[in-house]
């Protein structure tokens, strides 16, 4: 799928909801619980603002579990090795939150087009 094709989702609210219930899934999983307003405007942002911090305090008490909860997300290893070398800057975990939420968006955006075509 091509960036121009899954940018038009960007906005789509049941793709938007979709995803941001997958992240509650996922981290609820993980013991964290992040709040989602329902607003396909600011649900990017909101989303972000709280995984960032959920995110570090996660892998400061538990870093066994928190590679295991990027696994069960299904996070790109390399991404994730890219990003290993800044793991003390203060930008790992900005860019692990876009990465994440980038990652839920694409796994909800791939099962509403394959129920699409084939439901």
């Amino acid at each position: 799928m091509k960036a121009a094709e899954i940018e038009k989702y960007r906005h789509d609210l049941e793709v938007v909801r979709d995803t941001a219930t997958q992240v509650l899934k996922d981290f609820g999983i993980a013991g964290v619980e992040p709040h989602f307003s329902g607003s396909v405007e600011t649900a990017y942002e909101e989303l972000f603002d709280q995984l960032k911090p959920a995110l570090k305090a996660f892998y400061d008490n538990s870093p066994e579990q928190f590679f295991g909860l990027l696994y069960r997300i299904d996070v790109d290893e390399n991404q994730i090795n890219k990003l290993g070398n800044k793991l003390n800057k203060s930008s790992y975990f900005d860019d692990l939150s876009a990465l994440i939420l980038e990652r839920e968006f694409i796994k909800v955006l791939y099962r509403k087009l394959y129920r699409h075509h084939n439901g």
